[in-house]
């Protein structure tokens, strides 16, 4: 295949980027069908972090600052929360550009240059998480960041270039491996020994230098600005999460992950693909592949959804490398034919993901904006909305009378072997919120805003989400967590607790009901009740 032009291939980049931006703006508001939790979790990391507070020294996450750096500058230029995510998405694409551009532009050839490129623009601006939902949502969008920088500096390393720059590559490297580091480090952990054997193996000494330069760099910028203590501080709150007793579990297990069969096909192509390339003669490219075979595997089942995007890249590597001329193993097969079916497998099992990115701006412009609410009325966020049906969804086991009737639903989880969680000596209902996150947390605020002696005090809640703050008069709990994952070291310094009768996750209010039942001088005293939660107030020690 012929090089693509330089100029075409940028400009046709620029198109989809164009369209993409189009559809996701085009509704003037972000309407969000599923995944509420995910999307308050974001909100509230930004909301913190445009009062000037920092992740890990002021709030505790794993998530990295780069993951909503974006969002949150956007927001200081007085776009609400809404536009400002998916504004963020458009300026992520338009960053990537460049380094897309020269990647597809020095590796790729014809048509596989400008594929590659659009699917990378589409995953960055897509509003899904990748799979097969056939929704909007914005959850884990920092992922789908992750893998596009992941794919540039695999097509860098992995693929042989046309053009030589050392001095750009490893610019990009450099500035990608410090985005996953700042963003999401787990795919900096999983990809880092491959990139680092491919720059060594192809004796690509100049570009690792830069890269280490641009790195330590950023490491500096950071520092300056975080101080010393940020990076003390990241790494304490990644081991809180590994060491959490409540963390939400991956999808499938790490056995169902390698065998199961969801995912058996992609493993073989995997594997039969590392192969293939060694009797292709490839093999400096094989190995390379070897060594981020199990970085493909764990990032996959590190990320909820399980989705295998790195079979995208799997085929591109495999179309691009195979040999000119003609080239047979022991069984006499023909390797570059081996090597297109490989590639072509590799999309058949990608292809529902690819699609469902593809279609979720397409869908996002054509939903009926009268189907959602707005999440926080009135205030200068009012441009992002949820689907009313899942906010307030009506049920017969419950009700709640306020000046606006809230309808939650409620699943109940009823399991004799499981000890009941015990508050003041009565054991509490054993159920789960099911849906209606949104219209609960309006509820609950609304009833604890009723109290005057709650105005500006810290609550914090013995679930999983404690942004009652976000929806009325109360403040944050200061270094407190956006998600809980089990430390509720500062959450019981909190003027008040709120216990919610069904919470999201039981498991998170039983390890809070424990902790306080454990602590010495930590005495509460309860001043409300209702059929949605029971509000403690903290006691002098």
């Amino acid at each position: 295949m012929e090089r693509p032009s330089a100029g075409g291939l940028l400009g046709f980049l620029v198109v989809i980027l164009v369209v993409q931006a189009s559809l996701l703006l085009g509704k003037g508001v972000l309407l969000i069908e599923k995944h509420e939790g995910d999307a308050l979790h974001v909100l509230e990391i930004v909301f913190r972090m445009s009062e000037g507070q920092w992740p890990h020294l002021d709030f505790m996450t794993p998530l990295g600052v780069l993951s909503f750096a974006p969002i949150v500058w956007l927001m200081s230029l007085g776009l609400g929360a809404g536009k400002a995510i998916m504004v963020s998405f458009v300026l992520f694409a338009a960053i990537l550009l460049p380094a897309l551009w020269w990647a597809c532009y020095s590796r790729l050839s014809g048509w596989m240059a400008y594929a590659f490129g659009a699917v990378v623009i589409v995953m960055v601006t897509a509003l899904v998480y990748g799979g097969s939902d056939q929704t909007a949502s914005i959850s884990m969008y920092y992922n789908r960041w992750a893998w596009s920088v992941t794919f540039v500096m695999l097509i860098l390393v992995m693929l042989p270039a046309r053009t030589t720059r050392p001095m750009f590559d490893g610019l990009i490297i450099g500035l990608g491996l410090s985005f996953l580091a700042l963003a999401k480090i787990a795919f900096f952990m999983a990809f880092f020994p491959g990139i680092l054997l491919a720059l060594v193996l192809r004796k690509q000494g100049r570009t690792a230098l830069v890269g280490l330069v641009v790195g330590v760099l950023v490491i500096g910028l950071i520092t300056i600005f975080g101080g010393i203590g940020f990076w003390s501080a990241y790494i304490g709150d990644l081991r809180a999460v590994a060491n959490s007793p409540i963390r939400d579990a991956e999808s499938v297990s790490f056995s169902s992950l390698l065998t199961g069969s969801n995912f058996i096909a992609a493993n073989l192509c995997l594997l039969a693909s590392i192969i293939l390339l060694g009797q292709a003669g490839r093999a400096v490219e094989g190995t390379i592949l070897l060594v981020l075979a199990p970085a493909f595997i764990y990032v996959t089942f590190q990320n909820w959804g399980n989705d295998p995007k790195w079979l995208i890249l799997l085929a591109v590597f495999l179309m691009t490398l195979r040999p000119e001329r003609l080239v047979k193993n022991g069984f006499g097969w023909d390797m570059a034919n081996c090597m297109r079916i490989a590639a072509i497998v590799c999309v058949a099992l990608i292809l529902p993901s690819v699609t469902s990115m593809a279609a979720s701006d397409l869908r996002h412009a054509k939903l009926a904006r009268e189907a959602f609410s707005p999440v926080f009325p009135n205030t200068v966020n009012d441009d992002i909305f949820m689907n009313t049906k899942r906010m307030y969804l009506p049920s017969k086991q419950l009700a709640f009378s306020f000046d606006d009737p809230v309808i939650a639903i409620f699943t109940s989880e009823n399991h004799p072997e499981t000890k009941p969680d015990i508050l003041f000596g009565q054991p509490l209902p054993a159920c789960k919120l099911s849906m209606g996150l949104v219209g609960m947390l309006q509820a609950t605020s609304h009833a604890v805003d009723n109290l005057a002696e709650t105005a500006g005090k810290t609550v914090f809640v013995a679930d999983t989400f404690s942004n009652l703050w976000m929806f009325g008069k109360t403040l944050a709990v200061k270094n407190g967590a956006p998600w809980l994952y089990g430390d509720t070291t500062h959450g019981l310094k909190a003027d008040y607790v709120l216990v919610p009768i069904c919470p999201v996750k039981p498991s998170a209010r039983s390890v809070v009901l424990q902790q306080i039942a454990t602590t010495e001088n930590l005495k509460f005293r309860e001043v409300m009740r209702s059929d949605l939660f029971v509000l403690l107030r903290r006691l002098p020690d």
